[in-house]
């Protein structure tokens, strides 16, 4: 068991190493990009926590590492970069007006994703945002030992950020409520989840679940963004066919009862399984996409929603909407999130029949 040292050391190193790389990170995109002014001000300021870092080592030495002063920056750190996605989806924008500028209105980034320019750019946000999330893991997991956080709000065992016995259907349907609210808010209606053919909270009471250690707010995230883009897909699948025509005209509003097409989640339900490989499927039944579309699914240039941000000074009013969907971070951030622990999504779809989404971690 590391010392309270130990784990400042360790943390200082790693801050030093990843505040590096994030800047570099930005700063090196190809075409433009990190000029855009969003990145610029994001890759600036891991510049100046990187300084702020070096300078505090060079007047303090390792010895300071414990002090409340040093924990106070690590702190401001951390909440510094809150909202570095918005700022990066910010400068996405930015810089696919730039090219539209250039190049004509029609221009679509992710449409040239075989261009090894494009590619690149893709790869890199994928790297800045693998090291954004080392560091953010780093300080709130160090930060949580050293208060001796044993157990979560839940009662749940927990090892600095880990819990370790993560229930992941509790999460799915913890996620799945906050997407039902949202549906409801927007839509009026919203489909429901089964797991292993059960509802949801029915699944949950039974007790016995499958379990294992994992960072619970990755898998929220994960979830969340899963469940919203398959109930969003169903409701629009209900749209198109005309099953959601009463509540969209305003004749009955809530009172539509409307059959939307059930999510449908598939997991393993020895623990024997999980306790080796932890797979989830969760299939809709919705609009489905075609091989055209699906090819972008993981794109940051690339959403299917048309009530989108079109210019970068939308993004900040959109995102306090607390939209379903809207930037196309969400499936390329989950990816992100999955692969951090050896684990990774793929995503299957048919036109008009829906799509699945394979969950492995």
């Amino acid at each position: 068991k590391a010392s309270h040292k130990e784990r400042a050391l360790q943390l200082h190193e790693t801050l030093k190493v990843g505040l590096a790389r994030c800047a570099m990170r930005l700063t090196n995109m190809p075409l433009g990009f990190c000029h855009a002014p969003s990145i610029r001000r994001v890759s600036l300021t891991y510049v100046q926590n990187f300084k702020q870092v070096m300078d505090f080592e060079d007047k303090e030495g390792r010895s300071g590492l414990c002090s409340e002063e040093y924990n106070a920056i690590t702190n401001g750190i951390f909440n510094q970069h809150r909202g570095t996605m918005l700022d990066v989806a910010k400068g996405v924008f930015e810089f696919n007006e730039d090219l539209n500028q250039l190049f004509g209105p029609d221009l679509e980034l992710a449409e040239l994703r075989h261009l090894q320019l494009i590619q690149d750019i893709e790869d890199s946000l994928d790297e800045f945002f693998t090291n954004r999330l080392t560091l953010r893991l780093m300080i709130s997991h160090i930060q949580a030992l050293n208060a001796n956080k044993n157990v979560n709000s839940d009662g749940e065992a927990m090892v600095g950020v880990v819990n370790v016995s993560t229930h992941p259907i509790t999460i799915l349907s913890r996620a799945y409520v906050a997407t039902r609210f949202m549906c409801m808010r927007d839509f009026q209606t919203a489909p429901e989840l089964l797991v292993n053919g059960t509802m949801h909270d029915e699944y949950v009471q039974q007790g016995v679940q499958q379990h294992f250690a994992y960072v619970h707010t990755h898998l929220f995230y994960i979830f969340l963004e899963l469940v919203k883009n398959a109930a969003r897909a169903s409701i629009e699948r209900a749209q198109l066919e005309g099953l959601l025509e009463d509540t969209f005209a305003g004749n009955g509003g809530g009172d539509n009862k409307a059959e939307i097409p059930s999510i449908r989640v598939t997991v393993p339900e020895e623990q024997g399984i999980w306790d080796h490989e932890r797979s989830v499927k969760l299939a809709d039944h919705g609009t489905g996409m075609n091989r055209r579309v699906l090819s972008k699914a993981f794109s940051y240039f690339y959403s299917s929603v048309k009530a989108r941000p079109t210019i970068a000074a939308e993004v900040s009013d959109f995102d306090r909407r607390m939209p379903l969907a809207g930037f196309g971070f969400g499936l390329p951030i989950s990816r992100v999130m999955a692969r951090y622990f050896a684990g990774d999504i793929d995503v299957n779809s048919i036109p008009g029949q829906g799509t699945d989404v394979y969950v492995y971690l």
